[in-house]
């Protein structure tokens, strides 16, 4: 019997403990994790945070055996139903990994199942492809391509308007040769 008013107390205590430890969720993913640079990338957080709540992401460039280096600091602000967003242009940015990461708040103590912090990979961008040149090729010329037959009726006239001057042109030709 003199067990069951320590049992209540202890029950009371543990959840006035559960109760203090909780705090305020923030979360957050990138989008694409992955990008070339100059591209856009795109963070989509949530949180418990009352709306209108402001505060900053910081971007650090990942630097092997170094310091990372800040790349940027992005002001957010919280909406109605806890939504959040930030663009990032990412020109300028080197190819590397880069840490995005949201500072404790001093208004808000954040609890355990945030997510604080985030990466995404710069990369270069893609060089655009030059067909290279063959120096034998340039005394050779291609044949011209027939233009593609299609079923409108300029399409079609076009055609036989080339067809009937192609084979002018051949017949003036084969007519001098044989002169």
């Amino acid at each position: 019997m003199k067990m069951i008013p320590h049992l209540c107390i202890l029950v009371v205590c543990g959840a006035l403990l559960t109760g203090t430890a909780a705090g305020y969720v923030i979360g957050f993913t990138v989008n694409p994790p992955e990008a070339m640079a100059g591209e856009m990338v795109t963070i989509i957080g949530t949180s418990t945070i009352p709306a209108g709540y402001t505060d900053e992401a910081i971007v650090y460039r990942q630097v092997p055996n170094y310091q990372p280096r800040d790349a940027g600091r992005y002001p957010f602000t919280i909406t109605e139903g806890g939504n959040w967003h930030i663009a990032i242009d990412t020109t300028g940015f080197v190819p590397a990994t880069y840490k995005i990461q949201l500072p404790k708040s001093k208004d808000y103590p954040y609890g355990s199942s945030s997510v604080l912090m985030q990466t995404f990979v710069i990369t270069e961008p893609q060089e655009p492809s030059v067909p290279t040149t063959n120096p034998t090729s340039s005394m050779t010329t291609a044949p011209t391509p027939m233009p593609t037959p299609t079923t409108s009726p300029t399409g079609i006239m076009t055609v036989l308007v080339a067809s009937v001057i192609a084979a002018l042109t051949c017949a003036s030709a084969l007519r001098r040769r044989n002169e």
